[in-house]
């Protein structure tokens, strides 16, 4: 419901108002960051230590549509080997079967959907509303340089696992984007809901982590020419070579502005293109863990890997123009 002292600009997409989710939010991270580390079942601990949780996904970023709350929580642990992590078939896994064990006794209503490689899945019943949640857990690197030299250096089939572990970074980099661009990724993915309807299923499903970098990307290439900004971004989509990296115009103050890693640092672990890099972590190439297909009402996860199946978005992207009639470029 929106509040009444919250009128979005004609135009805009309205902006959810979130304080029955973020009470919700709260009390998840709450009743874990108090409660979850010393955590003990017969005598064995549990729990582990939390560093830090951060709220990812469209809620952290900033660009969430109203009715479609797409919340990720990330608890980061300096108890969480990223060398275990990386050798185990199981990866994540263990650790989040101690946090499902620590919510399923802990947290009044809770409920468990699935129980993944990279993520714990639940729907969270609070007082003020029922929310949907992919707790996902990561080691904590002291910054981007570190987190950087460990993906250097592992296999690479192994690096894309490790998105999860910048979400922090990629919530910071939504931070830095203007209120302007939030808009049009809104409206974006509005359209990716109508255009791929969750109770339906379907294939070549973009994320919405890669609806939210290609608009930044033809939001600021319209900018730039005073051109369309649908006609940008369908040409994006469209482009056989694409070339999507972050700072690499140095006379463009928001490009750089909105950068991790030097340019070079940006291409060295993803030589190919078609390429969409992600500006958190560098070997995720977005253009392939961003597409996926779903089963009717499967949840889409932006941390599970995609297949690639472009042809879908193809077809459908320039269906994309109206739902930008209403808004400029500012």
């Amino acid at each position: 419901m929106a509040s009444p002292g919250l009128r979005p600009r004609t135009g805009d997409v309205p902006i959810p108002t979130l304080t029955g989710v973020n009470r919700a939010v709260h009390d998840i991270v709450e009743c874990i960051e108090e409660n979850f580390p010393s955590y003990i079942v017969d005598e064995r601990k549990i729990g582990f230590s939390v560093f830090d949780i951060i709220k990812a996904g469209s809620l952290g970023h900033g660009t969430s549509v109203e009715g479609n709350y797409d919340l990720d929580l990330v608890v980061y642990s300096s108890e969480i080997s990223a060398s275990d992590v990386c050798r185990s078939e199981d990866h994540f896994k263990p650790w989040l079967k101690r946090i499902h064990h620590f919510l399923e006794n802990n947290l009044e209503g809770f409920k468990f959907e699935k129980l993944k490689q990279r993520s714990l899945q639940f729907d969270y019943h609070h007082p003020s509303c029922v929310i949907k949640v992919d707790l996902l857990v990561s080691p904590h690197w002291d910054s981007c340089e570190d987190f950087y030299q460990f993906l250097k250096y592992i296999p690479k089939n192994k690096r894309e696992l490790f998105t999860v572990c910048s979400s922090r970074w990629q919530v910071e980099f939504m931070r830095r984007q203007p209120p302007a661009v939030k808009n049009y990724i809104r409206q974006a993915k509005k359209w990716r809901d109508d255009a791929w309807p969750e109770a339906e299923g379907g294939e070549g499903r973009p994320s919405s982590y890669l609806i939210t970098l290609l608009v930044i990307m033809a939001f600021n290439i319209a900018k730039s020419r005073r051109g369309s900004f649908a006609e940008e971004l369908i040409g994006l989509v469209h482009r056989e070579k694409l070339n999507v990296h972050w700072g690499r115009r140095r006379s463009k103050i928001q490009d750089m502005k909105c950068r991790f890693y030097k340019p070079s640092e940006q291409i060295e672990l993803l030589p190919s293109r078609p390429r969409v890099v992600d500006p958190a972590n560098p070997a995720n190439n977005v253009w392939i863990s961003g597409i996926a297909g779903y089963k009717p009402g499967e949840r889409a996860g932006n941390y599970d890997g995609g297949d690639g199946n472009h042809q879908p978005l193809l077809d459908k992207i320039r269906t994309i123009t109206l739902y930008f009639s209403s808004l400029q470029l500012k």
